[in-house]
């Protein structure tokens, strides 16, 4: 029974609106930061606002997300992408080129789509749609095998890829 409810801060995930919101488009209050150059192809960042939003890096200077509702999903400027803190980025504990794998499936496959609002089972769905949890998720999982869902449910959340066990926090934005 536990695995069909959702959690406070998923449930907000779960909200159609919720990544172009405060902290994408630039209403709410908080003081939005730069995220950011990553250390390595394949990182990962996770903002944690209001709601939460992660991306993952095709170069130590591009981001490959799922902006939102609205918006397709493309490649970004690390440097000019801003986000509500706190901000953590972070790398999946593996060889570098399993980390370089899910960065090209990710630019390769998963720019100019439209924006996925199901997140109740977005691992498994092949609507030709991604949110940005899906997009991290299905990079990594297709393109180098590893499952970044934490507590393997149906959906996989922001939360879930920072809570899993192979992803290891290096630099928080506050």
């Amino acid at each position: 029974m536990a695995g069909l409810l959702v959690a406070p801060a998923q449930a907000a995930e779960t909200d159609p609106t919720s990544e172009v919101g405060t902290a994408s488009s630039g209403g709410g209050g908080c003081t939005k930061k730069a995220v950011g150059n990553a250390r390595n192809k394949g990182d990962i960042f996770h903002s944690n606002a209001a709601f939460n939003h992660v991306g993952i890096y095709y170069t130590t200077k591009t981001i490959v997300e799922a902006p939102g509702t609205g918006a397709k999903s493309k490649s970004v400027t690390a440097s000019t992408l801003k986000k509500c803190g706190p901000i953590y980025k972070m790398y999946v504990d593996t060889k570098q080129a399993n980390r370089d794998k899910a960065a090209n499936h990710a630019y390769n496959k998963f720019r100019d789509l439209p924006y996925d609002k199901n997140f109740f089972d977005n691992k498994d769905n092949s609507n030709g749609k991604l949110n940005c949890s899906e997009l991290v998720w299905k990079a990594y999982k297709h393109g180098a095998g590893i499952d970044l869902d934490s507590n393997g449910g149906e959906g996989v959340y922001p939360d879930n890829i920072k809570d899993h066990k192979k992803t290891v926090v290096y630099a928080t934005i506050k």
